[in-house]
């Protein structure tokens, strides 16, 4: 199921009934289901040596805690208004309760494509040493990002 699609069901459950995990909806209101956005997390770790250096910093040498983005989407209706970007600072801050309590010290996000990298960077997220199109976005970055809209 490509990752829009969901955002044409009129409800949630179809959808996450085939899914495990965390999922965050946005609905337009509380009067109409209809999705207009949608992140899903997980808790993952990835190798010390697949980690760029400023995760690195001040970590010990083994397994690096992290939560995985599994999906970030947008209803095509509105796309290029925020949205996204409000989604995945949302996303980084419910992390950060989390690894308060847990540990972690990024979100873990695989892009689609360059082009989504690219968008993902434009927040501060930085690829793994060994994989381009993977990239962590360090909680310090989303603990100093404002709560408004616009750039983390």
């Amino acid at each position: 199921m490509a990752a829009n699609q969901v955002t044409q069901f009129p409800a949630k459950e179809p959808f996450t009934r085939h899914f495990r995990g965390f999922f965050h909806w946005t609905p337009i209101s509380e009067h109409n289901e209809k999705i207009l956005g949608y992140y899903s997390l997980s808790p993952a770790s990835i190798a010390y040596e697949r980690a760029p250096e400023v995760i690195k910093r001040g970590l010990a040498r083994h397994d690096v805690p992290v939560f995985r983005l599994g999906r970030l989407a947008v209803d095509l209706s509105v796309q290029s208004q925020g949205l996204g970007g409000q989604l995945l600072l949302a996303a980084g801050r419910r992390c950060l309760l989390v690894a308060a309590q847990a540990g972690g010290v990024a979100l873990l996000i695989d892009a689609k494509n360059e082009r989504v990298a690219e968008w993902y960077a434009s927040y501060g997220a930085v690829p793994l040493l060994d994989a381009r199109l993977s990239l962590l976005l360090p909680f310090k970055t989303i603990h100093a990002a404002p709560t408004t809209a616009g750039k983390l």
